[in-house]
């Protein structure tokens, strides 16, 4: 033995396992390092914000919407402060234990399966939001929540904006309603700013001018404790009103004829006939506007959409009616600017017209008796207008017709406006394949038949024969005051000048004024010192055979429509009433007297001197 030492030889088998385990730990060092760096660096301001939001709240304040305004300054659709039940998702514990809870201790009034998908909505796609579940809460509920707030966590009462119409339903078909922004609405292109809760118009003028309207949303960024509570504001940026919409309404005519129009069915609408300035528009029944402020419930707006009165639909502006005798002065005005008829000459009526084997009959059963054109428009004479009707044929009728405003869009600025029908020859072609014949002729000349139109479209007529062819746009908005304070006005628009002579649109307004001054069928509507100039009309419904039968003593389904449709002063005219009631019976007796009770508030105000010689 030499006494050296040998050296031990490695195992080779050992030395690669060390050096694949040495590389591992490397690779899970470089890893760890890397994800340290993705954390540190990369995605630090994804994690500063999920940790600020562990601690910080955005508090969504919603924008006021701005004023609408009457013609006097009054606000018929405001902003108040009401208490509202605000819920932010990220700190809610138990939502269905807590929506249960709510409803027992404040009479949750609102869908509670609603409320729950919006809350499970948001907590998938921004749990960070705030969103209003609840509005203008009592001040007991408001008790009751604050007292139950460690029960609550993610719930908190706030003072928010809320929308007020405090004339309820007298402007609320004209004004519509404000709802929350759909999805679908907050996708529309410029309605980015929008948000979940956020209130837009959904109807009516809130609808239409909802982008001046509508303000900026502000924000207060709040320190919470663990349970969501606010402890310490932070940062505050304040929202903007909207801007202002001044209309010609009129509070004093649109309350006055929501009060004549009671609990009956129909439309009034008053408008000045030389600007075209709508004074007053009220349909009937109505609904009132503030519970869609609040946040309608299902079974509300289920009940609202089934009655058969129809309160949700605008009558003046979407119902179409047979016209009856308001139509007449058309035709009498047809006839007279064909020269195909003589106001003087006569027409006997011995209670009907026969044509063919078909027998129709006049209103009055015995018959008017020989009745020229004057006393043909007075006292509504049938067989007169059956003859007339008959001779003018539907092509004459309906261009004079739609010239004056029927079976057209008027233009009105209030959006879902309905067209109304005036038929003719080719209408008949296209729709049934079929030639016209000589009866419907017949039922032209008295408003019956095919014929339906709005009242709104009857009321631009008739203005349209008060300022002897001038055609003016209707419009509701007279100025728009922006966000910014920029002034936007509504002029009078004249759409056409009819080229009616002068001679014959003075006869027809005499003959108008004989209506209601000179025993006429709309004596019901006569005003001491004001010459009014209008004209009844009974639409009828559906036929009743045999011997003739009063409306009233018929089911109200089938009762004819009363319309009553008049200007005034009729030498000066200053403003053009409508009245129709749905199933209301005589024109004469149902609607007059309202068209009277709305002239009569017109004028209260307003001194009339006496009527220029030579008028009617």
């Amino acid at each position: 033995m030499t006494g050296r030492i040998r050296k031990r030889e490695q195992d080779p088998d050992i030395t690669r396992r060390s050096r694949i385990l040495l590389y591992v730990a490397f690779g899970a060092f470089a890893l760890l390092l890397g994800r340290f760096y993705w954390l540190q660096v990369v995605e630090s301001g994804r994690y500063r914000n999920l940790s600020e939001n562990n601690r910080l709240r955005m508090r969504t304040v919603r924008a006021p919407r701005g004023l609408i305004l009457d013609r006097k300054g009054r606000a018929i659709a405001e902003t108040q402060g009401s208490f509202a039940l605000v819920c932010s998702p990220v700190d809610v514990k138990d939502l269905e234990g807590e929506i249960r809870l709510l409803n027992e201790i404040m009479e949750f009034d609102v869908d509670e399966e609603e409320v729950l998908e919006k809350i499970r909505t948001a907590q998938r796609s921004n749990p960070y939001s705030s969103l209003t579940v609840a509005r203008d809460l009592r001040f007991e509920q408001v008790s009751v929540v604050e007292f139950n707030r460690e029960n609550l966590p993610g719930f908190s009462v706030l003072v928010e904006a809320k929308r007020s119409y405090p004339y309820g339903e007298a402007f609320a078909h004209v004004l519509g309603y404000v709802g929350e922004a759909s999805p679908e609405e907050m996708e529309k292109p410029g309605n980015e700013p929008l948000m979940m809760g956020d209130l837009i118009g959904k109807y009516g003028l809130e609808r239409l001018a909802d982008n001046v309207l509508r303000g900026v949303n502000g924000g207060r960024k709040v320190e919470v404790d663990a349970a969501g509570r606010d402890q310490r504001l932070v940062e505050e940026v304040p929202s903007r009103t909207g801007g202002t919409v001044h209309t010609s309404l009129d509070v004093d005519l649109q309350v006055t004829a929501q009060e004549a129009m009671g609990d009956r069915a129909g439309a009034v609408i008053a408008l000045a006939p030389r600007t075209g300035e709508v004074l007053a528009f009220y349909s009937g029944p109505g609904f009132d506007p503030n519970m869609f402020a609040r946040g309608i419930r299902r079974a509300d707006w289920q009940a609202l959409n089934t009655n058969p009165r129809k309160p949700m639909q605008n009558k003046g502006l979407q119902g179409t009616y047979a016209p009856g005798s308001t139509i007449k002065p058309f035709l009498a005005m047809a006839a007279l600017e064909e020269k195909m008829q003589e106001i003087g000459k006569p027409v006997v009526c011995p209670g009907s017209y026969r044509l063919g084997n078909r027998v129709f009959r006049c209103w009055k059963e015995k018959g008017h008796g020989a009745v020229d054109m004057y006393r043909a428009i007075v006292q509504s004479c049938d067989v007169y207008f059956y003859t007339l009707g008959l001779k003018l044929g539907p092509e004459r009728v309906a261009k004079l017709e739609r010239d004056a405003g029927l079976g057209t869009i008027t233009g009105i600025d209030l959006p879902g406006e309905r067209k109304g029908l005036v038929p003719d020859m080719e209408w008949k072609r296209t729709v049934s394949k079929e030639r016209w014949y000589d009866y419907e002729s017949l039922l032209l000349g008295i408003g019956q038949g095919a014929v339906h139109l709005t009242p709104l479209e009857m009321t631009v007529g008739y203005a349209t024969l008060a300022t002897g062819g001038e055609v003016m746009r209707p419009r509701v908005i007279s100025k728009v005051i922006g966000m910014d304070g920029a002034v936007r006005s509504a002029p009078p628009e004249r759409m056409r000048k009819l080229p009616w002579k002068p001679e014959n649109v003075e006869f027809i307004r005499k003959a108008l004024a004989g209506v209601v001054n000179d025993f006429g069928t709309g004596g019901a509507a006569k005003l001491p010192g004001i010459v009014v100039g209008g004209k009844t009309g009974t639409a009828q419904v559906a036929s009743v055979k045999g011997k003739m039968i009063k409306s009233e003593h018929l089911p109200y389904e089938i009762r004819d429509h009363a319309w009553f449709i008049a200007f005034a002063p009729v030498d000066d005219p200053q403003i053009c009433v409508a009245a129709m009631v749905e199933h209301g019976g005589h024109g004469g007796s149902a609607a007059a007297p309202i068209v009277k009770l709305v002239m009569q508030e017109f004028f209260r105000t307003r001194f009339v001197g006496p009527p220029r010689k030579g008028g009617a």
